[in-house]
């Protein structure tokens, strides 16, 4: 007599969710045959890292097919889940009926906080604030909210398609933040005439106060300064913290509801397993599998166990074809060697086609699953 079908949604199709439908769609669980459901309102996957390329005009489109990085046996809805009750085990999706689960991986990611300001957040955001750069006359202003990660980066892909801008990064540490601090990074937004500014933007108003006094904002500026996490987890009346994080364990399960499963940006890992962790697709891959892992463990009749992410670098794109790499310990910390300028570069772009052709080669796995995964390597 054959199994019943055990069916696993995931809800989410960015880096993390990917990895985990691609990974239980491959992997051998047992006895019992299992159906994979994506549910995830985009048309196409996005490579998010490649956003602020698209917001400065220099990249046509972040998108990517479905079909090249998702496992052909994984069925994908295109809607957004709307709520989730973990009862009876059923995810509400748009206009869809209810879809039941036997096991859930939540794998919502992030977006941008509450603003009217430009942003390079999703393709669409993205797309505006092309057509926002692109109208923009010679010599005009401006300003970057944000000087991490998105906020370097974005205002370096923008100096290189628009020299003919005005740039400027504002941040409460803009010229002593860690990243904008470092020599060689400040050496290479000095070089694009981009200037740091300490001062905070109102993301309603785009207001800038520095130094006791306030300012309007250029009308074009970008928000790059914090994410936000859709409210999904806390409206469903699962644990969150106080960012609105599902909170999970070191096996990246939701305590007290153990047929749910977290995964990347949307997630917080409670205790020193995840201690270190940020937001990032460094983060969110090896989260993705390693929420599959413990998925595939159940249903094999194992143990689930501990995730182990260790970072390896921080790499940032700078513009041109260059780019800094900061190398850090496991617990994301900085060493003291790094390296800039093409070398980096090139580091930088293999990561990012990397991150693509892991999924579509997660998803062409024949299935081998032999257990959990050891201990993770993080670059991003």
């Amino acid at each position: 007599m054959m199994s019943r079908t055990v069916r696993v949604v995931v809800i989410g199709g960015g880096y993390a969710g990917v990895m985990a439908a691609n990974r239980v769609a491959g992997g051998k669980p047992g006895t019992a045959p299992v159906e994979v459901v994506l549910v995830d309102p985009g048309a196409q996957f996005t490579e998010r890292i490649r956003l602020h390329q698209v917001g400065a005009g220099g990249r046509d489109s972040a998108g990517v097919e479905w079909a090249e990085v998702l496992h052909p046996q994984v069925r994908r809805v295109q809607a957004r889940a709307l709520s989730i009750d973990s009862e009876d085990r059923a995810v509400q999706v748009g206009n869809h009926e209810p879809l039941r689960f036997d096991w859930l991986i939540y794998a919502v990611g992030s977006g941008e906080q509450q603003t009217a300001l430009l942003s390079v957040t999703n393709p669409a955001a993205a797309g505006s604030t092309r057509e926002a750069v692109a109208g923009l006359a010679p010599g005009s202003a401006v300003t970057v909210a944000g000087a991490g990660p998105t906020g370097v980066e974005a205002a370096s892909a923008l100096a290189v398609a628009r020299p003919d801008l005005l740039i400027t990064i504002i941040a409460p540490s803009g010229l002593v933040h860690p990243l904008t601090g470092r020599q060689a990074v400040a050496r290479r937004l000095h070089h694009l005439g981009i200037s740091v500014e300490n001062g905070v933007v109102d993301p309603v108003t785009g207001t800038i106060t520095s130094g006791g006094h306030s300012r309007p904002a250029a009308p074009a500026t970008i928000w790059t300064a914090g994410l936000a996490v859709p409210p999904l987890a806390a409206e469903s009346g699962l644990p969150v913290d106080g960012d609105g994080r599902l909170l999970v364990d070191a096996t990246l399960t939701v305590p007290g509801h153990d047929r749910i499963i977290g995964a990347g940006d949307a997630v917080r890992v409670t205790g020193a397993a995840g201690a270190h962790l940020r937001a990032s697709c460094a983060a969110a891959i090896p989260m993705g599998a390693h929420a599959a892992d413990t998925v595939l463990a159940h249903l094999s009749g194992g143990t689930p166990s501990a995730i182990d992410i260790g970072y390896l670098a921080q790499c940032l794109d700078m513009g041109a074809g260059r780019g800094h790499l900061q190398f850090v310990h496991p617990d994301d910390a900085p060493r003291v060697v790094a390296l800039s300028g093409r070398s980096a570069g090139w580091v930088k772009e293999q990561v990012c086609r990397m991150t693509v052709a892991w999924l579509a080669r997660e998803a062409r796995r024949p299935g081998s699953f032999s257990g959990p995964a050891g201990p993770a390597v993080a670059v991003g």
